[in-house]
């Protein structure tokens, strides 16, 4: 069993301190980033709180091995991840979303081999429908074990009973729920559908040309819609412009280049993501992360600098 605490001032650093899932996340709402992992995990049994203060737009690729269950603390976009069920993640090679600001996430993670029951559509979101008193009752408790182990002083280390009676109330707690619920499918609403495919089409297609990143109407013409119809998948799916939002996974971009290769010049790091305007890029990146890209750099620089005894 291993209890691990992370607390990250970078969204990239966040992404990277789960372990087994391969995740990268965009900030993607101006500010001080602050995000928060609690991670108990056994051999067949995983429970992690995630939590942070500002939005972000996540792609992931979960652990095949496991079923991953999820229920919000606080989550605002109730057509993710409703409070009222438990969602079972999608086996999918890569899962996009966008976590709200203030977010509080628990996930609970299984070994697939006992659960096969849930392997039904398994491409698709699902949400197990429990009853709320019961759905209360495990959420209140995984919330208090994670409130208790964050509150722990670092330097105290667990019992061996302690870490045991943990760890079985996480499992009989899962099988508890498991043996209450039913499995609903999400009801397929085309246009909550079409909406995804929108967002998810013009992230590809930025990706795919980073230097030259596609204008707003080019990527209406590609994918054939109006500029009404992108807005309103936009605004729908992730809460913001397709201008606001595209340009914040580029500022990242260059923020994860920085950070990789803090030896470059600060205009190659941003023409790479199709910036050549400094001054605006300068504005625009202190406006999404409260500091000069030059500030990030100088900080890597200082991270990969051999220690002197």
């Amino acid at each position: 069993m291993t209890i691990t605490l992370h607390h990250c001032l970078d969204a990239t650093e966040h992404a990277q301190r789960l372990d087994g899932w391969q995740q990268e996340s965009n900030q993607i709402e101006a500010g001080c980033f602050s995000g928060e992992i609690v991670d108990v995990a056994s051999r067949d049994v995983r429970l992690f709180r995630e939590s942070a203060n500002l939005g972000l737009s996540q792609r992931m690729h979960f652990p095949e091995s496991q079923w991953h269950l999820v229920t919000p603390i606080r989550w605002s976009n109730s057509d993710l991840f409703g409070s009222d069920a438990v969602t079972v993640l999608p086996s999918c090679d890569q899962f996009w979303s966008v976590a709200p600001s203030n977010y509080d996430l628990l996930v609970a993670s299984i070994d697939r081999s006992r659960h096969p029951w849930l392997g039904r559509d398994e491409h698709r979101l699902r949400r197990l429908e429990v009853p709320k008193g019961l759905l209360n009752q495990v959420r209140g408790q995984w919330q208090g074990m994670t409130d208790y182990l964050r509150q722990r002083p670092a330097h105290e280390l667990m019992t061996p009973t302690l870490q045991q009676s943990l760890m079985r109330q996480i499992e009989d707690s899962i099988e508890l729920l498991l043996s209450e619920c039913a499995l609903s499918f999400e009801p397929d609403v085309s246009n909550y559908r079409t909406r995804r495919y929108i967002v998810d089409r013009c992230q590809a297609l930025m990706r795919s040309q980073p230097e030259d990143p596609p204008s707003l109407m080019a990527l209406c013409d590609q994918l054939k819609i109006s500029r009404r119809t992108l807005q309103y998948s936009f605004q729908a799916e992730v809460g913001q412009s397709p201008v606001n939002y595209l340009r914040a996974l580029r500022l990242n971009a260059v923020r994860r280049s920085l950070l990789k290769t803090p030896t470059q010049r600060l205009a190659d790091a941003a023409a790479g993501q199709g910036f050549f305007h400094q001054s605006y890029f300068c504005r625009e990146y202190r406006r999404l992360f409260q500091e000069l890209p030059s500030a990030t750099r100088d900080r890597a620089l200082m991270a990969a600098r051999p220690s002197v005894a």
